[in-house]
């Protein structure tokens, strides 16, 4: 009879073992989806190849070594993805490019004499987009297409008349820092800005926005750095506990202000830093992780970062991009609340190429620099227009800009965590659409001011039904189961229960 009732209790929660595995794997398709299978397949048939440049930005005063590594990636896994299931192909060349003037324009020359080039991605900084786009007109005519430069003179077409962006100008996003300003209550705001094309050009252009009600402060280099640490030292100690301080500057500088602030013990209490796109476009995991730590919490605007799970192409280039991980380092933070650094615009930059050459393809019209400049001005057969990972892209033939009118600009406010930039408001048409409340940074919070919370009732009331709703799921998952498990146990003839 033991072993009757052993075995009776062997099958018995065998029977159970069945219904927990096929109750969790219930569990698992409801709450958490899968990911979709890579349809990345190489093209095996061609007609044509043609060359579309890169003037990648080469680490240096400005770009921090893992943010080039991560736009050459970005470059790479697009060309990759975009190539398959096309009739052409296209052949990707890099030259390096900091963000100074002359070396931007040596490598842009260099670039312009290579055979078969239709075109280039970049440069990423204004300084260098500036130079590269007086080359592209004079050797040229042929498109250049930035991914990140976004000072406000580049839409001069008397000066850059080959030079488009798929990202929006210094315009918009001073438009988006005011609106954060009066979003968040800031009335007491210090620019802190470096002589270069676009920190000195966004800096003017909030200083307009505001008419002029922030103070602006032009930073000095020190020895070795960026940043003069005894100047950054007297601005910090200016500063009243209202105040927010404002980096209009490149990621690089915005690292050396925050290493030496943190060695100031200005990181803490009472301001908080906010940063333009300059200071959010590198990921916080690739930096000391202690500085961050100390960071934790801090705010700025980042450019939309896009949807990749509403357009096919996005998806894939992100998808093929994970599969290649160990080829092309570099992956962006992923999920729909986190800030990715430029990478879908230039996505949209290489995808616009491709565009080009399927209706010059479609028309019959032979893929020549000059052709693909007239498509991409607006003067070929008709004006572009397609669905990126950013929204509708399309280029205003008056400054080749991207065009505001077929997709508004759309700028992210994030908070910095250990890995990412994380989601906390959008500004759609300069206009805030939703606000999530923000813990203000540092050890030492001021009374009061620990928390901003734009709708603190509702808040709380939304946290509170998703607490009950927990306990509840866990409560009934708990039931199920022992109901489950008294079940089969009596079904079994359990001893457990005979006795009873």
């Amino acid at each position: 009879m033991p072993s009757l009732r052993l075995s009776g209790l062997v099958r018995c929660f065998s029977h159970l073992n069945k219904l927990l595995l096929s109750f969790q794997l219930i569990v698992v398709l409801l709450l958490c989806p899968t990911q979709p299978t890579s349809m990345y397949v190489e093209s095996a048939v061609t007609n044509g190849t043609y060359m579309l440049g890169f003037l990648s930005p080469n680490p240096g005063t400005n770009i921090p070594e893992s943010l080039s590594i991560e736009w050459r990636s970005a470059f790479r896994v697009a060309v990759d993805v975009l190539n398959a299931n096309r009739s052409y192909k296209f052949e990707p060349y890099m030259e390096d490019s900091d963000c100074t003037f002359v070396a931007a324009q040596s490598d842009a020359s260099r670039m312009m004499r290579q055979e078969g080039l239709i075109g280039a991605v970049g440069p990423a900084c204004s300084g260098a987009a500036i130079a590269a786009a007086m080359i592209f007109d004079q050797e040229g005519p042929a498109a250049l297409v930035s991914f990140a430069a976004t000072a406000e003179p580049l839409s001069n077409r008397t000066y850059y008349p080959t030079f488009f962006r798929t990202v929006y100008t210094d315009r918009h996003q001073a438009k988006a820092v005011v609106a954060s300003m009066e979003r968040l209550a800031i009335t007491n705001a210090t620019i802190l800005y470096t002589n270069d094309y676009y920190s000195t050009n966004l800096a003017s252009e909030i200083n307009l926005q505001t008419a002029g009600g922030v103070r602006m402060v032009l930073l000095e280099p020190g020895y070795n750095v960026t940043v003069n640490k005894e100047q950054l030292k007297t601005i910090l100690n200016s500063l009243k506990p209202s105040d927010f301080v404002i980096l209009v500057v490149q990621p690089t500088v915005a690292q050396d202000i925050w290493k030496l602030a943190y060695q100031l013990d200005k990181i803490r209490y009472p301001w908080w830093y906010f940063g333009t796109d300059g200071a959010t476009a590198f990921d916080p995991i690739n930096i000391d992780q202690g500085l961050v730590s100390a960071l934790e919490g801090e705010i700025g605007l980042a450019p939309y970062g896009g949807d990749f799970s509403a357009n096919s192409q996005c998806s894939s280039f992100y998808m093929h991009w994970q599969e290649m991980a160990d080829k092309y380092p570099g992956l962006p933070s992923l999920g729909a609340n986190k800030s990715r650094s430029y990478v879908p615009y230039l996505f949209d930059a290489v995808l616009a190429f491709y565009k080009v050459v399927d209706e010059l393809h479609e028309a019959g019209l032979e893929v020549t620099r000059l052709n693909v400049f007239k498509s991409f001005n607006a003067s070929g057969k008709h004006q572009l227009r397609f669905n990126g990972c950013t929204g509708v892209v399309e280029f205003d033939p008056e400054t080749g800009a991207r065009s505001i009118t077929a997709q508004p600009p759309v700028y992210d406010l994030v908070s910095m965590t250990l890995h990412s930039w994380e989601l906390k408001g959008r500004i759609t048409n300069e206009s805030f659409v939703n606000l999530l409340p923000l813990e203000r940074p540092g050890s030492y919070p001021a009374p009061g001011q620990g928390v901003y919370d734009p709708e603190p009732s509702g808040h709380k009331k939304a946290s509170g039904g998703l607490i009950a709703g927990i306990v509840f799921l866990v409560v009934a998952i708990l039931v199920l189961i022992t109901a489950c498990f008294v079940y089969y146990a009596k079904k079994c003839n359990s001893p457990m229960f005979n006795r009873l």
